[in-house]
């Protein structure tokens, strides 16, 4: 059975990611993975330890973060589980377009498929592009589903829109603020 890498972020515009990597699982018969590449805000160690926004005991950092995206991934799981496709979840940690590309080859993927924000000139200079990264290095092809702007969306992009992070991951930000 072959296997469809699936790099999710949890924007809002991931559930038409996964929508679009379903069809491609059905046609194919293949099973997903649906990863997270993960990270510490910069200048915040993954081996820190912070309060949790909830107020428990401290946690490093990467413990955090890799409950709350296993918690995050559980309905995505869910979803395609109940649309008859096979999917695991996993979390990994470091540069994105660099751990999907390594997922994908660990993980023995036949396709990834993968959200762009779309970003065009300065904007993509300066914050780069992890689908044209993972475009650019992966060995096997790569679909991307490009994210829409919606009547929902509050943010003057999709670059500086915060409504797919969690209180984890904004609590974090806030602390690498301090």
């Amino acid at each position: 059975m072959s296997l469809i890498l699936v790099p999710v972020d949890f924007s809002d515009c991931a559930a038409y990611v996964l929508a679009e990597a379903m069809r491609f699982a059905r046609a194919f018969e293949a099973r997903l993975v649906v990863l997270h590449a993960s990270d510490a805000p910069r200048g915040l160690p993954r081996t820190a330890t912070v309060r949790p926004p909830d107020g428990g005991a401290p946690l490093p950092v990467e413990t955090l973060l890799r409950a709350d995206a296993e918690a995050r991934l559980a309905p995505l799981l869910a979803q395609a589980r109940a649309q008859g496709v096979e999917a695991e979840g996993r979390v990994v940690f470091g540069r994105a377009h660099e751990v999907i590309v390594e997922a994908a080859t660990r993980e023995g993927a036949t396709l990834i498929v993968m959200g762009t924000h779309g970003r065009e000139g300065l904007v993509r200079a300066a914050l780069g592009s992890v689908a044209e990264a993972v475009m650019r290095h992966a060995a096997v092809p790569v679909v991307t589903v490009r994210m829409q702007r919606r009547a929902a969306c509050v943010a003057r992009s999709c670059a500086t829109c915060d409504r797919g992070r969690s209180p984890v991951e904004l609590a974090l930000c806030a602390e690498d603020a301090r």
